[in-house]
């Protein structure tokens, strides 16, 4: 071996120089010739030698495999750490270590390296609601380089609950890396817990049912069982459970409609796993399709009685009171938001009943009044984007001019992150930008960052370059300190002052509810204000409760102006845009008393079928005042105003799987007029109602069935046989919504046929909580649906009894066994035990194509006489070397042989002939020409 190259046979080497004495002594050739004729020979020389080169260099590589599940202890990833300490100080020269971390699913901590080092903790997060032992095997096998020896070392409990292990065993064995294991045990002796409840997936309204609460116990344990259904206690037993699974069954009946909460609660004395005593389940309710009425102060009126007239079932609720979770609107196919301010919604209602129109196919309708669309917050909010109607500002609908100053709180609490990577002043910039987007060319806005010292991003100046403007305020950062009040309060009305003959002035002051500071004299301030005609409202960031909310809310009602508060930064968007809408123009347009006594006439859309004849010959009647609203592109307009600005009075569209409504008009209010008493008022709602309610069509042939196997849930799809090869071509879509606080994307598993009815997809539970699915159809176009069944995760995967699963030290055990591995006490003695050499490649093919390439440069050359001058050369240089020719005596004559000249050009005759009895030398010239052809009547025999 020398170096990185080795022989197989190095013996063969020492042919060399016998060969090539052999070849010099009586097959040499001069020229280039020869030389390629030896190189040729040394180079089959060494081929028979077997030449390999080693890429693999030195050292051993380690891939460590962490498990930081929840199972696994804090006392226990502590010690993986300390041993992954060692491992670092234990590397030889060549060795390299890479660590690869896992719960729910794998992250690669540190590549292979033969210098880095971890640290003190992980550096990366994970879920720790899992084990994917299987994943992070293979994860592990993927760092692994072919060429050099590797092993794994697995740091784990081994309870994994995700795939088999055992195939990324043997795939470890294929690939020649064993896996060696640490085992850290976990005590569960002792454990009872609740490994289900097992509920029917649907029954009808007021049919009674049994389901069964499933206890496993480790030994035999006493205790209390209490079982609840929408958190009222339904049932409470004390009782001895034995070793083993458990069954207890229980009876119920619903007699109200949607999806109904059950759990089951373990009361233990000296319980090992606490977290897996309790369990949860749900059942749904079919009671047919119901419609949520949403209103200020939860009282039905007018349009309840005209729904119930049509024995429409209504709930009816007051908006700030009900939770608008997915769970609760599960048992409503439509809702109707009656003239209700997005503010007694607020944005994580609002997000989830968007989602539930969009993603699970409800219905719903916005009404009109002074307290919805634009001037009720609803521009910017989770449902504009559902509504079929826009709420923007348009320039040729304004009436006034508007000066506008925009004071934001810089303060440090404003550096405080939010979600989505973004701080609370990032969000109060782009409500910021929202507003100078609202305000029209004429209008006028200046933008001042406040600490403890106001600065001037943005003079008053035209919002003739909306985009630049609202750049610079986009760049305000937080910089430390509180927010002076009084000196914010003085900067913008200078900045006001500039605005001419203005009449609107306004100033949107935005500060932290809890620290607000150095108010001065802001009374007399805002006394001169008012005398100037400038009005003042304020968003504060934080509740009415806040230290400093007082101070904002006085501001606010001195200043003639508008008081937001919110917990929420995501809302600062909405409120900047509700606020500036309020200002630049009264969205509600009310009726003018002199010259529309009778109200603002409507007018029926001729050829809109979308919500049915709405008109039935009639004409529509004329209304008190309505919401200024623009029809978005893809919606249907039913009917509109008859007035300058042919605004959509009833407007409808799909949206996603779901239908949206708008009726603009109040419906039952102080601006309802003549619309009120009109015959057709109940026909006219009724109509919205149904249309809405006829959504989620069922999917026909289709039937679903799911299961939670561990962290997973399996999806069985099973299609009407007379039905099926309708989806051949486009199969049906599942889609799975995942729980979360926040409106959450939902999951599309692939699906996959596994039988010529039947197709099966899984999906992995990441949280604990509720997961619903519903099954599309594959044609974008086609929106019937149907609703799947729920499942629930009540506690993570990591506390499930193990019944009937091998104990997790087994695990790791077999998995050394399949792989060649095997358990480690000294985890550093695992780079003094290489499975394998290194990877060696041979260097025969490249020597062929060497070979073959010099013995056709050297059949070439000879043929086509390409060595010639080359040979030429070096024969006068060879000649330089060679024993002088002695001459000939004079008087004898000098014989030539026979072959001597060969030349098939004409010999060369002498001009003179010489004299009798002398012998005369032939030129030099000649001398050669005779021996280079010589030389070649040679090359050409041979």
């Amino acid at each position: 071996m020398i170096g990185m190259l080795e022989f197989e046979a190095p013996a063969v080497l020492a042919l060399a120089l016998p060969l090539g004495w052999v070849y010099w002594q009586w097959f040499r050739v001069r020229g280039v010739t020869g030389w390629l004729r030896g190189l040729l020979l040394l180079l089959l020389v060494v081929a028979l030698a077997g030449p390999r080169i080693d890429i693999g260099g030195k050292g051993v590589d380690v891939v460590v495999v962490v498990d930081r599940s929840r199972s696994v202890s804090p006392e226990n990833q502590a010690t993986s750490l300390g041993l992954i300490r060692d491992l670092e100080q234990s590397r030889g020269n060549g060795d390299r270590l890479a660590v690869v971390t896992f719960g729910g699913e794998p992250r690669v901590e540190q590549e292979l390296s033969g210098n880095k080092q971890l640290g003190n903790k992980f550096s990366l997060e994970i879920d720790p609601d899992g084990s994917d032992l299987a994943g992070s095997v293979s994860t592990a096998l993927n760092l692994v380089d072919p060429s050099r020896p590797a092993r794994l070392l697995v740091l784990s409990d081994g309870e994994s609950n995700g795939r088999d292990p055992m195939a990324m065993a043997r795939r470890a064995r294929e690939a020649g890396v064993p896996i060696d294991v640490r085992p850290f045990e976990r005590p569960r002796v002792g454990d009872t817990a609740i490994e289900a409840i097992r509920l029917p997936l649907t029954v009808s309204q007021g049919e009674p049912f049994q389901f069964s609460v499933w206890v496993t116990a480790d030994g035999e344990r006493s205790g209390t069982l209490r079982v609840l259904r929408d958190g009222m206690e339904l049932a409470s037993m004390s009782r001895r459970f034995r070793s083993g699974r458990n069954r207890l069954l229980f009876r119920d009946i619903l007699a109200s409609g949607g999806v109904h909460h059950y759990s089951a609660e373990l009361e233990l004395v000296d319980d090992p796993v606490a977290e897996n005593n309790q369990g949860t389940g749900v059942v749904r309710v079919e009671a047919g399709p119901r419609l949520l009425l949403l209103t200020n102060d939860g009282s039905g009126g007018n349009l309840q009685r005209a729904l119930q007239s049509a024995k429409i079932p209504v709930d009816v609720a007051r908006a700030g009171a009900h939770s608008l979770s997915l769970d609760a609107l599960d048992g409503y196919r439509a809702v109707i938001i009656e003239n209700t301010p997005a503010a007694d919604l607020g944005r994580l209602k609002m997000a989830r009943l968007a989602q539930w129109v969009e993603e699970l196919g409800g219905g719903l309708l916005l009404t009109g009044g002074e307290r919805s669309f634009g001037q009720g917050g609803y521009y910017r909010s989770p449902l504009d984007a559902v509504l079929p109607v826009s709420m923007e500002l348009r320039e040729e609908h304004r009436k006034l001019r508007v000066a506008m100053a925009i004071v934001l709180d810089r303060s440090g609490s404003m550096s405080m992150p939010v979600a989505g990577g973004k701080t609370k002043m990032d969000l109060a910039n782009l409500g910021t930008a929202e507003c100078i987007r609202l305000l029209g060319r004429e209008d006028k806005v200046s933008v001042i960052a406040v600490d403890s010292s106001p600065h001037l991003i943005q003079p008053l100046a035209k919002v003739d370059d909306p985009e630049s403007m609202a750049s610079r305020a986009l760049k305000i950062e937080s910089m430390g300190g509180g927010i002076f009040v009084y000196v914010a309060l003085v900067e913008a009305g200078k900045e006001l002052a500039k605005a001419g003959d203005y009449s609107t002035r306004h100033i949107l002051l935005f500060s932290d509810a809890s620290d607000s500071e150095q108010p001065g004299k802001y009374q007399e301030l805002l006394e001169k204000f008012k005398k100037g005609g400038i009005t003042v409202s304020v968003i504060g960031l934080g509740t009415e409760t806040d230290p400093d909310a007082d101070l904002l809310r006085e501001i606010a009602k001195r200043g003639n102006g508008n008081i937001m508060f919110s917990m929420d930064p995501q809302e600062l968007p909405r409120l900047f845009a509700q606020d500036t809408l309020s200002v630049a123009r009264n969205t509600f347009v009310k009726k003018n008393d002199e010259t529309q006594r009778a109200g603002i006439p409507g007018v029926y859309r001729a050829g809109a079928r979308l919500l049915g004849e709405l008109d039935g010959g009639k004409s529509f009647p004329a209304a008190g005042g309505y919401n200024l609203c623009y029809l978005k592109p893809d919606a249907t307009v039913a009917v509109s105003s008859e007035d300058e600005y042919q605004a959509p009075w009833s407007a409808a569209w799909y949206r996603g799987l779901g239908r949206a409504a708008a009726i603009t008009l109040e419906v039952d209010g102080e601006h309802t007029g003549a619309f009120g008493g009109w015959e057709g008022y109940s026909d006219f709602l009724v109509t919205h109602a149904r249309w809405l309610l006829s959504g989620g069509d069922e999917l026909d042939g289709v039937f679903v069935e799911m299961i939670r196997a561990g962290q997973d849930a399996v999806i069985n799809v099973e299609l009407d046989p007379e039905r099926a090869s309708d989806y051949r071509v486009r199969p049906p879509r599942v889609l799975v919504l995942p729980p979360g606080t926040e409106r959450q994307e939902p999951i599309e598993p692939s699906l996959s046929w596994t039988g010529p009815n039947s197709l099966e997809a899984r999906v992995r539970l990441s949280r604990t909580g509720t997961y619903r699915t519903l099954v599309r159809s594959g044609n974008e176009s086609n929106k019937d649906f149907v609703r799947g069944p729920i499942v629930t995760l009540p506690y993570s995967p990591e506390f499930v009894p193990r019944v009937d699963q091998p104990a997790g030290v087994d695990v790791l055990s077999e998995l050394a066994l399949v792989s060649g591995g095997e358990q480690r006490t000294d985890v550093t003695s695992v780079y003094a035990d290489p499975p394998r050499s290194s990877k060696r490649v041979s260097l025969l093919p490249w020597l062929f194509v060497a070979s073959v390439a010099v013995l056709v440069l050297e059949i070439g050359g000879r043929r086509l006489n390409l060595w010639v001058r080359t040979d030429e050369r070096f024969t006068r240089t060879a000649r330089v070397f060679e024993r002088p020719v002695p001459r000939p005596k004079p008087g004898r004559e000098r014989r030539r042989p026979a072959d001597a000249v060969t030349s098939t050009t004409d010999p060369v005759v002498p001009a003179t002939a010489p004299a009798t009895g002398t012998t005369v030398d032939p030129p030099v010239e000649a001398v050669d020409v005779f021996r280079r052809a010589k030389s070649r009547a040679k090359r050409r025999l041979k």
